[in-house]
């Protein structure tokens, strides 16, 4: 995703890539502490989902230069 990433910022539009490893090489990285295949959460937690999206999306607008960001939520099982 970040090769993917750096072409469509390349073109003048932001993006975000979740991660779920650090060192991710993307233009805005948010890393999600969450097993491989589970980047928005746990299966069927609708509330959750939306909450990682949005605060994904949020650093849109935080981050102004590349950057990772790590995302306050905790895998809960």
């Amino acid at each position: 995703m970040g090769l993917v990433s750096r072409v469509i910022e390349g073109e003048g539009i932001p993006t975000v890539t979740l991660a779920m490893e650090r060192g991710v090489v993307a233009p805005r990285v948010a890393f999600v502490p969450f097993p491989y295949n589970f980047p928005m959460g746990e299966p069927g937690e609708k509330r959750r989902h939306e909450e990682v999206a949005i605060a994904a999306l949020g650093l849109l607008h935080e981050l102004r230069e590349p950057g990772e960001v790590v995302l306050p939520f905790r895998w809960r099982r």
